[in-house]
């Protein structure tokens, strides 16, 4: 009797497991309700410190091809003295030819700037604002130089924190006062700051409520040790982005520590959800890093691989179901022809999903894995049907999807000024037409040109305000010129003669 009792509860719960696993949950995509652009994922490389990144180990990280990472961003440092400024370029040279932008954040001034003559602790005198700024600036043209323009540069590596290495300690006070002072002396190179240790709020408000001191800030940085890691509604209602400039989860372990390594995936996660542009590594390099001290990337890695190879810089995030269900976490980003679809799943269990992409029609879609025993493994095609489709993601995993949309039936406001908006010359043409867009472009821009009875005849990137469209194989009659750019559309004819 007792046997029986007990095998009824073994297949009680057995059958529950299995409608656990065929249970689907809901996560809605709406492409047109959008969040912040995406900049991009990266990390840092600190030859003073540690070995420099060799050549293929920076193709590794950099690259986008099969077994790479396809970061965007290397971070580098500001030495304190210019004898070891060469230190920093060949990495950012290579970087740069794979498609990286590169930003550098100094860890002291040079000693002779402070108030203890020492590049621990201390603080940058007033009377060397000009110097420093000066000496940034140095930096900055030096890379520029030797083949590795700056995209940004910081100000203070962590000012609010005291250490035994490498520092300066700044104040509030002190930090507005750099940048009145010496901030228009940068122009065109984009400033961070303040790049606080958890990014603390009290310091990014004090800047960001001077509106002198906030005009001179282009990006918003801080790291999340300990804290931080929230949305940052004032510093985007000042226009600012806001990049995560440097966090590691934890370096007693190896980064292939499974399941350990999946919390970096939930860091993605979260730091995507509080509208973060930017998501910036520590060492790219490390036992428990991204790539292993022997050049191989670990589980770390891949699980960033999942959102850096695919969420490519200017793809917007878009509304999704952020927690369908427990443990499952779910963000969407969008481009030309795209919808990236990043699951989290930190389940024991697999789990089946049924997404529902709004407005928007499914041509192909494929899907990638980073579990246990998967590395960014292509999974195949997955079978859709227009906005929908449903799969299953592995126990413990990352998982993404990349869906291709069709633009050319994408749900966007029609612009009531088209006509100005979008001209054509000449009107009336044999070979070639200039399209002149009066308006930016976005990372959604993209070009159709029908005829008359709505056929597709061609399509083209939009990638300046000015666009040559060689028209000379179309035979004679009236087409039409879509342009989508904006989540909208901009209409215009013209006669090919």
């Amino acid at each position: 009797m007792k046997y029986k009792k007990f095998k009824l509860i073994g297949v009680f719960f057995f059958c529950l497991i299995l409608t656990e696993l065929a249970k689907a949950q809901t996560v809605t995509i709406n492409p047109g309700v959008e969040y912040q652009r995406i900049r991009g994922f990266g990390g840092m490389n600190m030859p003073s410190w540690i070995n420099d990144l060799t050549a293929a180990q920076t193709t590794l990280a950099f690259g986008n091809g099969d077994g790479q990472l396809g970061l965007s961003i290397l971070r580098v440092k500001v030495p304190n003295v210019a004898s070891n400024f060469n230190k920093e370029y060949p990495t950012a040279v290579r970087a740069r030819a794979l498609g990286a932008i590169v930003f550098a954040s100094p860890w002291s001034p040079p000693a002779s700037l402070k108030s203890n003559n020492n590049t621990t602790g201390g603080t940058l005198k007033t009377d060397s604002y000009s110097a420093y700024a000066d000496y940034l600036l140095s930096f900055a043209t030096y890379m520029r130089n030797n083949g590795a323009p700056l995209y940004a540069i910081s100000l203070q590596n962590e000012p609010d924190i005291k250490v035994e290495y490498e520092s300066c300690d700044w104040s509030m006070k002190q930090m507005i006062s750099f940048l009145k002072t010496q901030g228009a002396k940068f122009d065109t190179l984009r400033i961070i700051a303040p790049e606080s240790f958890n990014f603390n709020r009290t310091r990014t408000d004090s800047i960001l409520n001077d509106a002198d001191a906030a005009n001179q800030v282009d990006i918003v940085g801080g790291h999340i040790y300990g804290n931080g890691l929230s949305d940052y509604p004032l510093a985007r209602t000042k226009g600012k982005e806001v990049w995560m400039t440097e966090h590691y989860t934890e370096s007693a372990n190896s980064g292939n520590a499974w399941p350990l390594a999946l919390d970096v995936g939930m860091e993605l996660h979260n730091c995507m959800v509080a509208n973060f542009n930017a998501y910036i590594w520590w060492y790219i390099r490390r036992s428990y890093g991204l790539i292993d001290d022997s050049g191989i990337v670990t589980k770390r890695g891949y699980i960033v691989a999942q959102y850096s190879k695919f969420v490519r810089p200017g793809y917007v995030r878009v509304s999704a179901t952020p927690v369908p269900a427990t443990n499952l976490n779910v963000t969407a980003y969008k481009s030309d022809t795209s919808v990236v679809v990043v699951v989290v799943n930190k389940n024991t269990m697999a789990k089946t999903i049924s997404f529902n992409l709004q407005n928007t029609e499914i041509t192909s879609l494929n899907k990638f894995t980073t579990s246990g025993t998967k590395n960014v493994k292509d999974e195949g095609s997955i079978t859709h049907s227009g906005t929908s489709f449903s799969a299953a993601v592995d126990a413990q995993s990352v998982t993404t999807f990349v869906a291709k949309r069709d633009v050319r039936n994408a749900v966007g406001s029609v612009a009531a000024d088209s006509e100005m908006k979008l001209k054509i010359y000449p009107n009336i043409a044999a070979d070639n037409i200039t399209l002149f867009l009066n308006e930016g472009i976005d990372a959604s821009s993209r070009g159709f040109v029908f005829n008359q009875s709505g056929t597709l005849v061609s399509e083209f990137d939009v990638d300046n305000q000015l666009t040559l469209l060689n028209v000379s194989q179309l035979s004679k009659g009236i087409y039409y010129v879509k342009v989508f750019n904006k989540n909208k559309f901009l209409f215009q004819r013209f006669i090919k003669n």
